[in-house]
């Protein structure tokens, strides 16, 4: 893969924000999400850092699920706390609500819908490095792979299983009626219910299987090694364990549902990674179609 490096804030006027490697001196944020802008960091080299969508803030965060005045980041005794100034949508630290936290290396904050990750001064350039390879590789919100990573993994499992003829199996993940979730909730309940499937699907993985989101709602999962009849048995669990229990969100219980299609090959015809993932997306219509929260192959 590519290096990437990090951009300027288009929004920021403390001039905080860099276009280079973090001073080895300095803790820092770097943006993980959303995709504009990914990778960008600012550093705390100041005791306070205003954060809020103001634009006299010291990170401004031009997004309207960002309060004016949303938090605030101090440096007290040598350590960084985090502190809630009474936010619409709140302030989180990985993924759960707080008030005051202080922060850890390597924590994820969240402020509406932009999450940045807490690097410490005395391990930045190794935490730095790591942070720019999740970047290339994960989703910044749901943590699940990237859909570059998805492609690259399922090319290369093609190939493999085009020498040995080992079952190769896909599965494409749809959460059902997802519009009306976010229409009726909002989009940030909607980014809640995607993380909590994708911690969900996680737990159901073997070591080896790759989730990946593969774009808006929909998830991929790779397994290799895999039969038909075993990779249908493995999406039945799945389904249930999404809809057997409501998810919980700042906006109450919602009941979530997904349908899943599922591809599989053996290798006796060469496929590319879209042709391959197309197989299984047209297993996930028909499930779609045969009235959602239901598993096709």
């Amino acid at each position: 893969m590519q290096d990437i490096a990090p951009t300027r804030f288009s929004h920021s006027l403390s001039g905080r924000v860099w276009n280079r490697v973090p001073d080895d001196r300095a803790s820092c944020l770097v943006r993980l999400y959303p995709a504009a802008g990914i990778g960008e960091f600012v550093e705390l080299n100041d005791n306070r850092l205003m954060i809020g969508r103001d634009p006299g803030s010291d990170l401004e965060l031009a997004d309207d699920s960002v309060s004016r005045n949303h938090a605030v980041l101090e440096s007290i005794g040598g350590e960084f706390v985090l502190t809630d100034l009474g936010s619409t949508n709140g302030t989180y630290v990985n993924d759960l609500r707080i008030e005051t936290r202080q922060l850890s290396p390597g924590d994820r904050l969240r402020f509406g819908n932009q999450i940045f990750k807490f690097l410490s001064a005395d391990r930045i350039e190794a935490e730095y490095h790591e942070t720019v390879y999740d970047i290339m590789t994960t989703d910044g919100m749901t943590q699940a792979y990237s859909k570059r990573y998805l492609m690259e993994v399922v090319q290369r499992e093609l190939h493999r299983t085009q020498r040995t003829h080992r079952p190769l199996s896909v599965l494409m993940i749809d959460v059902d009626r997802f519009k009306d979730i976010n229409d009726t909730f909002g989009h940030l309940t909607g980014d809640e219910v995607l993380i909590e499937l994708c911690r969900r699907a996680t737990a159901q993985l073997r070591r080896d299987e790759v989730l990946a989101r593969y774009g808006g709602e929909e998830f991929a999962l790779v397994m290799a090694d895999t039969p038909l009849s075993e990779a249908h048995e493995a999406a039945e669990r799945l389904r249930q364990a999404i809809a057997d229990r409501p998810f919980r969100t700042e906006q109450g219980t919602i009941p979530v549902t997904v349908s899943i299609g599922i591809a599989r090959t053996s290798g006796d015809q060469p496929l590319t990674a879209f042709e391959f993932l197309e197989k299984a997306d047209r297993q996930l219509y028909a499930a779609k179609q045969g009235g959602r929260n239901r598993v096709v192959s």
